[in-house]
């Protein structure tokens, strides 16, 4: 099977669709999104799909936080930074097993910078947040 770029919404509907699919039943992370978040993948996917394509293809269709979101759920449960390699990894798997081209390595690249950037970010929350005693 050859493999195509990421085209059009259509492409991302399937990467986003695939990827949830492996995600949901994985070992690391899956318990995150179904016990945790309690992600309804009806409402999900479509919000997901408008923001990689606003992120690819440069609509604008997509008007939510996603850091918001990750940090209600590290209140919750901490998000540590093995959480969100394995995201990563299997985000590229599910962009790879398709894809390849310029739209498919800059949604791997964003990808990447995404799952850096929530992963420091939900980091220095957690420190901020310490309180820290002297002795006397």
């Amino acid at each position: 099977m050859s493999k195509s770029d990421v085209l059009n919404r259509a492409d991302i509907e399937d990467i986003v669709t695939r990827f949830y699919e492996t995600m949901l039943k994985d070992p690391i992370v899956g318990f995150i999104f179904t016990d945790i978040a309690k992600i309804d993948l009806k409402h999900h996917l479509p919000i997901i799909v408008d923001f990689w394509t606003d992120n690819i293809f440069k609509e604008n269709s997509y008007h939510g936080n996603p850091l918001l979101k990750h940090q209600q759920i590290h209140e919750v449960m901490p998000l540590r930074a093995g959480h969100f390699t394995r995201w990563l990894f299997l985000f590229n798997q599910a962009v790879d097993d398709m894809h390849c081209g310029n739209n498919a390595s800059l949604m791997k690249q964003k990808a990447e910078a995404i799952a850096k950037s929530f992963s420091a970010s939900l980091s220095d929350r957690r420190r901020k947040d310490m309180k820290l005693t002297l002795g006397h």
